[in-house]
């Protein structure tokens, strides 16, 4: 008779080793899912806030931000979010990309499009805001009422961010070019302080000037209903790397700016999302009012990457070709990302939500199925 091994060994013995196999194979597999998630996902983003109160300014990731929606997504996980303002923008955050020291990513149009241009190798995940403007202030006491009236005038753009791009093809609808004007590159707090003390005539911006306009500076240009050439448009990017290394987490991440951008969205919504963007940014209510009057927030916040999107950035890249900005196109379509906002919209039972339009901004009549 064949007697059993286990009947040779002692019970204990057998127990322990098969604890210790237990243990191998749980530690094999929590180091498996490590390998999966970042310890830490390092978000950059200009700072568009005031007072002392770094901010996204209003969108989607303010709501996304002040809720702290990301830190309750990944806190079961052991995952960090680490916030990064930069005063600097767009050139700043390229220079942080570049040293592999962000993740993930807000930038207006143009600054994405000069890092990809540049051969940051990003991808486009999310579209955070479209169509937003920029405005003109002006210094106590001078006199500028038309387009025409910049030429010769000492006025601030922070280059290399959204803004540059319609400043010029506002200058451009006069005949005038960045040279026709004393143009000073100052990052967006300088430019504030330096328009109110006079060190400067003019400068150009977000709808956060309007906090100045309570120490005498005016606002009498903006490029609001000028046209598409005009306009802002802003998203999210991730690095190639952090994408390839954690789709799922980036996925999951993705999920929270959709639920974001949905929150922002919607109608009932406007006067508790005008109030979160000015307690949360510190920036002027009268500007966020100003800036949102007659939007449909729908069109401004909705997150899909469609053909009037990648139609939005091919301008981009056309007028960056053409004012100089940029010195290289690329392939516009495939810099865009859209599965991670298609998964969501699908995970969130929001299909029906956004209107996709197509690349002349008009809507995509879904087939009945």
């Amino acid at each position: 008779m064949t007697t059993s091994l286990t009947h040779r060994i002692p019970r204990r013995v057998v127990a322990s080793a098969l604890f210790a196999v237990a243990s191998s194979a749980l530690l094999w597999s929590s180091a498996a899912n490590a390998a999966d998630a970042p310890t830490v996902i390092r978000i950059g983003s200009p700072d568009l806030g005031t007072a002392g109160k770094p901010s996204v300014s209003a969108g989607p990731l303010t709501v996304l931000q002040s809720n702290k929606w990301l830190e309750q997504e990944f806190a079961k996980d052991g995952i960090k979010i680490e916030w990064n303002f930069f005063r600097g923008a767009g050139p700043v955050i390229a220079e942080g990309l570049a040293a592999k020291q962000l993740d993930v990513v807000f930038l207006g149009d143009l600054a994405s499009v000069i890092g990809r241009a540049r051969g940051l190798p990003t991808k486009y995940i999310f579209a955070s805001g479209r169509g937003s403007n920029s405005y003109l202030a002006t210094a106590p006491g001078v006199d500028i009422k038309t387009v025409a009236d910049l030429k010769g005038k000492k006025i601030s753009v922070l280059k290399g961010t959204a803004y540059q791009r319609p400043f010029d093809n506002l200058l451009a609808s006069a005949g005038l070019t960045e040279k026709d004007v004393k143009l000073i590159n100052l990052d967006w707090p300088s430019s504030k302080t330096a328009v109110v003390a006079k060190e400067i005539d003019a400068t150009f911006g977000g709808s956060d000037l309007f906090l100045l306009k309570d120490k005498g500076v005016n606002i009498p240009i903006s490029t609001k209903g000028r046209g598409a050439e005009f306009k802002i448009d802003a998203g999210v990017l991730a690095t190639e790397d952090f994408i390839a290394k954690y789709p799922e987490v980036t996925a999951r991440l993705v999920k929270q700016l959709v639920r974001a951008a949905h929150f922002a969205s919607q109608e009932s919504n406007r006067e508790a999302f005008i109030k979160l963007s000015v307690e949360h940014s510190g920036n002027p209510e009268l500007g966020i009012r100003s800036e949102l009057e007659g939007e449909n927030l729908k069109e401004r916040f909705s997150p899909l990457i469609d053909d009037d999107l990648v139609a939005d950035y091919q301008r981009v890249v056309d007028e960056g070709l053409k004012l100089g900005l940029i010195r290289q196109a690329y392939n516009v379509k495939d810099w865009f990302a859209p599965q991670f906002v298609l998964q969501a919209v699908k995970d969130l039972k929001l299909e029906n939500f956004w209107t996709e339009l197509d690349a002349q901004g008009k809507a995509i009549k879904v087939k009945a199925k």
